[in-house]
């Protein structure tokens, strides 16, 4: 091995070296601009988040200074809606007294269906199965 060939190697192991170092550097530059980016995403991201928050408490505040609550706990007397009506007791809605359950002598009957006369005595015994019912 010769003295040029040596320098020639040492001259590609420079370059590859070189060229490596670039990559390198290319590499962590755009992990950096990525990793701003999308840090600038997330803040981004938790503005919005927050601003709809707020949003959404001040319609909730409007919702029950304006009335829209079906909760009435926190009504005012003599702010009714014009749909509500005075005479409904809201603490009861359907009566004070559940309804009564029916008894066996309350249930409809069913009419018994009506059998055809059987033509001869094989046809009775097959006639008068439950399942034909």
């Amino acid at each position: 091995m010769s003295a040029d060939d040596t320098a020639a190697m040492r001259a590609t192991l420079d370059g590859l070296v070189r060229e490596q170092s670039e990559r390198r550097a290319l590499r962590d530059q755009r992990a950096d601009e990525i990793k701003a980016s999308s840090q600038e995403f997330m803040t981004k991201q938790v503005q919005t988040a927050q601003r709809y928050v707020e949003h959404r408490r001040e319609l909730g505040q409007r919702k029950t200074k304006s009335g829209w609550s079906t909760d009435r706990s926190h009504a005012q007397p003599g702010n009714t809606s014009a749909f509500e009506d005075d005479s409904v007791d809201m603490a009861a809605p359907f009566g004070s007294e559940p309804p009564a359950a029916p008894t066996g002598r309350d249930m409809p009957r069913r009419a018994p269906r009506a059998r055809p006369a059987p033509a001869d005595d094989e046809d009775d015994a097959f006639l008068n199965n439950r399942w034909r019912d």
